[in-house]
């Protein structure tokens, strides 16, 4: 094993090291890549196509971790997540405070992500060229096909974040060429049309899988799965005749968006989650629903062709320095920022044992007033002995943390709670004022009193510090994995085909896998029934998606962050001196510690997209996205 990570941390990483190493790797973003040796030998080739994996993206790292604008901030946008981190770009997105002038995580979300399109179009043109004796035919239709799953992918990555964007084509410079004033963004369907195509036709020249040292490489199954995620995006309400886009014409007079409703879309979204199925490579782990604790163990903090590979389709591995020391309580010790912060509402999605969601929504949009399902055997009363049903530990727990779902207990940690590392437990977690773990006694603390647990691998002994992976691990990110392809196949055929026996088959396959019922028994009115059981399946994407990057553009395809991102943040109340079950601590209160902000977040219209940034616009005089 490691071996395994040994070779696919040096085969991510390569491309980073090359820079330094090889000159003729070592140039600026914008000069134009020539040199006639990279294609003469097969080991220059491979590392140029690792290069061009360099250029996506840290999936697995929270823009809260530094102030650089180089991470994504999609977890810190979502309204599953608040950070305690002060002076943080993504605040300025959670409280539309923003401009184009400030070109808020460009790098991330396009300019290396057209960097690593320059990349692959020029690698696309030359790989051919290396001699037959350094690299057979085969293999170079493997090279080539990567590469076009990858500019294909980062094409991908940008659309649902901008909308529609420019196609290069085959172009190998970029923008670098003249004319850049008659140059104007594709149309949105050109994009998805264009990308759409390019994906199936890199899927067919790959491999089904690689041999275990190559683990990470692109496959035929993740190429299919990021085109059907693409066009679940582009049936959803956003992207599919949305009236509040209409206006946005560029100057050649081209809707850039789509004008009417095309139900053919979900049709062709359910069709193309179900090309990734029918591929039959890929299935849940643990999907007999026997040890779903153990199940999700294994998925989340396995890494490499271990246990879980079998339903992750793509990931990225990289140190879990990054995603772990800002989920680690300060109290356990060693490098522990503790700050990254689950919401109430989060807290209030997860489902209890008996399958049935605890919270049906909020009195007035207000989270302190919950509407509970009385049905639900839920309870936000009082205090009981409570074993955990991971660690085993006896604690005197709050009733709303009780009896709930195996994924409430992967996910969430809360005030009280013991930690546990791979040498030592740290009992008596505080998130209180003055707690050990809390506002006062350390400046990194979860302004919600929850952290996010869902990629925390006990096994690994954190409290000696260090940044070294010896301490933190490795994690091997689902950038694409089965249990999403299912969900992205459902909900579009509840679209178009709200009848199909699929959807209640395939709802119910990450149910047991979950170790909840079957939905018909808990929810029997819903089959059948669209509007209920759209509902539903977004819960259960909510639920089973949670920490993943895929929230922040759920509620915005859907076009429902102007209720769910435009609302306060609400949490335990971490003003409280203690935790006690007598205390103030377990209270719903508006987070007053979100980002350096009050909590009282704000979503406008012109959030469900980005701007296009000025330095673009003043570069190309493209057209704007709507209300910026």
């Amino acid at each position: 094993m490691k071996n395994t990570i040994k070779i696919f941390i040096l085969f991510l990483t390569a491309g980073a090291l090359l820079a330094s190493c090889d000159s003729y790797l070592d140039r600026q973003p914008d000069e134009p890549l020539t040199s006639k040796d990279i294609f003469k030998k097969q080991k220059t080739t491979y590392q140029y196509l690792v290069n061009i994996y360099s250029w996506q993206p840290l999936y697995d790292q929270p823009a809260c971790v530094s102030a650089s604008t180089g991470n994504l901030p999609w977890e810190a946008c979502s309204d599953e997540t608040s950070f305690a981190y002060l002076n943080r770009y993504y605040t300025q997105i959670n409280y539309d405070s923003w401009t184009p002038a400030l070109n808020l995580y460009r790098n991330a979300t396009y300019n290396n992500l057209y960097k690593g399109i320059r990349e692959a179009n020029y690698f696309m043109q030359h790989v051919y060229e290396c001699p037959p004796e350094e690299l057979g035919d085969v293999d170079k239709g493997y090279y080539y096909n990567e590469a076009r799953f990858l500019r294909a992918h980062f094409y991908a990555m940008m659309l649902p974040v901008f909308g529609p964007v420019f196609l290069v084509g085959d172009d190998p410079v970029d923008f670098t060429q003249t004319g850049l004033d008659e140059r104007e963004r594709n149309t949105w369907d050109e994009c998805v049309n264009y990308v759409a195509n390019e994906l199936w036709e890199a899927s067919k020249g790959l491999p089904d899988s690689w041999p275990t040292h190559f683990y990470g490489r692109a496959t035929k199954g993740a190429a299919l799965a990021a085109r059907a995620r693409l066009l679940l995006y582009s049936a959803r309400k956003l992207f599919n005749g949305n009236d509040l886009y209409n206006g946005v014409v560029n100057k050649y007079g081209d809707h850039l968006f789509p004008t009417q409703y095309d139900e053919k879309k979900w049709e062709k979204a359910a069709q193309a989650a179900k090309d990734v199925m029918d591929l039959n490579l890929y299935t849940l782990v643990g999907a007999d629903g026997e040890d779903p604790y153990g199940s999700f163990n294994s998925l989340f903090t396995s890494v490499g062709s271990e246990k879980g590979a079998v339903e992750k389709i793509y990931t990225f591995i990289a140190s879990g320095y990054q995603a772990r020391v800002v989920a680690t309580p300060p109290k356990v010790g060693g490098t522990a920022y503790g700050g990254y912060g689950v919401t109430q509402k989060q807290v209030d999605a997860f489902a209890m044992s008996n399958g049935r969601y605890p919270i049906t929504g909020y009195t007035n949009d207000d989270q302190s007033q919950p509407i509970i399902d009385p049905d639900a055997g839920y309870s936000e009363t009082g205090f009981s002995k409570f074993k955990h049903p991971i660690y085993g530990d006896e604690l005197d727990t709050y009733k709303m943390y009780q009896n709930r779902e195996p994924r409430f207990y992967i996910n969430v940690f809360w005030s009280g709670m013991t930690w546990h590392g791979a040498n030592k437990k740290t009992a008596d977690i505080q998130f209180f004022t003055n707690g050990n773990s809390g506002p006062g006694a350390s400046h990194n603390y979860p302004p919600t009193g929850y952290l996010a647990h869902k990629f925390i691998n006990p096994a690994l002994d954190t409290s000696v510090g260090g940044t070294g992976t010896n301490v933190f691990g490795f994690i091997d990110f689902p950038v694409f994995r089965y249990a999403e392809v299912l969900l992205n196949y459902i909900e579009a055929l509840n679209e178009y085909d709200p009848s199909n026996m699929d959807i209640t088959l395939y709802l119910n396959m990450i149910r047991k896998r979950a170790g909840v019922p079957d939905i018909e028994e808990v929810y029997p009115d819903a089959v059948g029934d669209q509007t209920k059981m759209r509902e539903l399946i977004r819960r259960e994407r909510q639920v089973e998606l949670c920490f993943e990057n895929l929230r922040y553009f759920d509620t915005r395809t859907w076009m429902t962050a102007e209720t769910d991102n435009n609302m306060p943040v609400y949490g335990m109340n971490i003003s409280a001196k203690d935790h006690k079950s007598t205390g103030e601590f377990w209270q719903r209160v508006v987070c007053k510690y979100d980002g350096g902000r009050d909590g009282n977040r704000v979503f406008t219209k012109r959030g469900y997209l980005f701007p296009i940034s000025q330095e673009e616009l003043d570069r190309v005089k493209c057209t704007q996205n709507y209300g910026w």
